[in-house]
């Protein structure tokens, strides 16, 4: 015999996907007002994840709607029960097609960005090319429309039968101890107000801190840096014999020690993102009393570079910005080292970044005790010189074109 009611398995699908779909056109609101920034990003993250679960929860309740009995429908006009069967349907249609054309969005666009839900689950792009993009964000558009609509009309179906035909059609849906202790207006009203919380939520959610903040210190502990010397720099070499040079006052060789730090701070929509490296080497060759001899390399590994958020480094090191597939370095070489005045130097040489090689200057204050050295500066360079940021990324109206590298390291002189 038919039930008059929907199974448990059944209402907790069908009020889980109303929760998502509202919470969801809430955040589409938000991407409609909000500049780019690390908090729109990290809003696109979440909404591709709750995409997803909706996806997996509506195949899960269309096979339920299939595969189990379900009430039978209720006595209504031939035009009603086919305005019905239209509106179920084209919302099996939007629960599918709308997180389905995000995926096709996703997987098509120019920049690579990794899809892990919530944080913790990869999930794959589709293997499609940049040429679904465009109608596949038409038609995903549309369906969020279309989704708008379905859902109140579904409401106005309901209140429909609940009060003006006298139907008790709320109770074939609510959970049973709802039907017990609720009577219809103020199941209606509860309803209504959890979906309205729904759409609160996804319309002022905020996953970071959007207002500017103070880079961090340096002196925060980082893994190890140290790493086997780097042969002398391209164009270094001179032209002394090796007899002049055993006459000269060796140049000290420094090792740098565990702990140090080499970060980059770049604006993204006036908010810093501060990030690290946290695998570069280096071969320091340096002695006060002879600046003329002194030379500085660094080799950055770029695939160590981290933000802490796993998918926003995933679109840094994409085609998009660093391109470590394809330059998975950067080098800094020095030309010439000054003493500016007390314990500050100047370091002028050249920087190899994505392709590229161009002029850079690092300041940084040097205080030497004995065998140990202590080494904190900073430079500032143009992402934009180095070709870093490409197609929609390559305008520095959202991500500014100046980015900030600091240090911060301990160094000991080698025997």
């Amino acid at each position: 015999m038919t039930s008059s009611r929907y199974s448990k398995t059944a209402m907790a699908l069908h009020w889980s996907l109303a929760l998502a779909l509202v919470f969801q056109i809430g955040l589409g609101w938000q991407f409609e007002t909000l500049n780019r920034g690390p908090n729109l990003f990290a809003l696109y993250q979440l909404h591709k994840s709750v995409g997803i679960a909706i996806l997996v929860l509506s195949l899960a309740q269309l096979a339920i709607r299939i595969w189990r009995p379900r009430p039978m429908p209720l006595a209504d006009t031939l035009w009603s029960r086919y305005m019905a069967n239209l509106v179920h349907g084209a919302f099996y249609v939007v629960l599918i097609g709308w997180p389905l054309t995000g995926w096709l969005l996703v997987s098509s666009s120019k920049i690579a960005v990794p899809t892990v839900l919530f944080g913790i689950l990869p999930f794959p792009h589709l293997p499609v090319g940049h040429a679904v993009h465009a109608p596949a964000e038409a038609i995903h558009a549309q369906l969020a429309w279309l989704t708008i609509a379905l859902l109140l009309l579904h409401v106005v179906g309901a209140v429909r039968h609940q009060f003006f035909k006298d139907e008790d059609i709320l109770q074939r849906m609510l959970p049973w101890i709802l039907k017990q202790r609720s009577t219809s207006a103020v199941a209606i009203a509860a309803a209504l107000a959890v979906l309205g919380i729904a759409y609160a939520a996804g319309a002022s959610l905020v996953l970071t801190n959007t207002k500017p903040s103070t880079p961090p210190k340096l002196q925060s502990p980082a893994p190890a840096t140290a790493a086997p010397a780097i042969a002398p720099p391209k164009g270094e070499e001179t032209s002394k014999t090796a007899d002049e040079q055993d006459l000269a006052a060796p140049v000290k060789k420094w090792r740098v020690s565990q702990g140090g730090r080499l970060a980059f701070t770049a604006d993204w929509n006036g908010t810093p993102i501060n990030g690290t490296f946290r695998r570069w080497s280096s071969d320091i060759r340096f002695s006060p009393d002879d600046l003329a001899q002194s030379r500085v390399q660094v080799t950055i590994d770029l695939g160590s570079a981290s933000t802490a958020d796993s998918q926003r480094d995933g679109m840094l090191l994409g085609e998009g910005f660093l391109d470590v597939a394809t330059h998975p370095k950067a080098v800094f070489s020095s030309s010439e080292i000054k003493l500016v005045r007390g314990d500050t130097y100047r370091a002028r040489g050249t920087l190899s970044l994505h392709g590229e090689t161009h002029p850079v200057t690092l300041d940084f204050t040097l205080k030497i005790d004995g065998t140990t050295a202590k080494v904190s500066g900073s430079s500032s360079l143009r992402r934009t010189q180095f070709g870093v940021g490409s197609g929609e990324w390559a305008a520095t109206t959202e991500v500014a074109d100046a980015v900030t590298i600091a240090f911060n390291f301990s160094a000991q002189s080698a025997p």
